[in-house]
């Protein structure tokens, strides 16, 4: 059990911090697409305050959207075995392709997340979910092959 909850908690908190960064730079790419000049340490710190209170709120949107998923995948996965990476993956950027969708019809604004008012922002956040399902997978259940690869000293 312990291995799951590790497991799901490591995919939060990545498709959590790669997300952020993700709406971060959509966010930044706008600003400068009106003219205005960003230079690197603006964007670092920028990056930085997003993680810190944009990726709560991003986790919070993960949290219950993945738990749904992956109990799904692994439901699946029990009469497709060879699938179960691929299941995790495809339910995780679904599911949250899904959770994006909801939040925005019910959110007062057009979108909550601004990097999904595009098809590629949308995609590339989604993605993330999908993201968070390979973590989980390779995680919680490991191939032999990763399970044999050695260490980086």
């Amino acid at each position: 059990m312990a291995r799951v909850l590790i497991a799901f908690l490591m995919a939060i908190i990545g498709a959590a911090l790669v997300g952020t960064v993700i709406q971060t730079q959509f966010n930044l790419s706008e600003l400068t697409a009106l003219s205005v000049v960003i230079d690197m340490p603006t964007r670092m710190n920028t990056i930085l305050h997003d993680l810190l209170h944009f990726g709560p709120l991003f986790a919070l949107i993960l949290t219950p959207t993945l738990f749904v998923a992956f109990i799904v995948a692994a439901l699946v996965a029990k009469k497709l075995p060879s699938l179960e990476r691929w299941l995790f993956i495809v339910g995780g950027g679904l599911a949250l392709a899904i959770a994006f969708l909801i939040v925005d019809s019910l959110a007062p604004m057009p979108t909550l997340i601004a990097a999904n008012r595009s098809p590629l922002g949308f995609a590339l956040m989604s993605i993330t979910g999908a993201f968070a399902g390979w973590i989980f997978d390779r995680l919680w259940h490991p191939q032999p092959r990763e399970l044999a690869e050695e260490l980086m000293q």
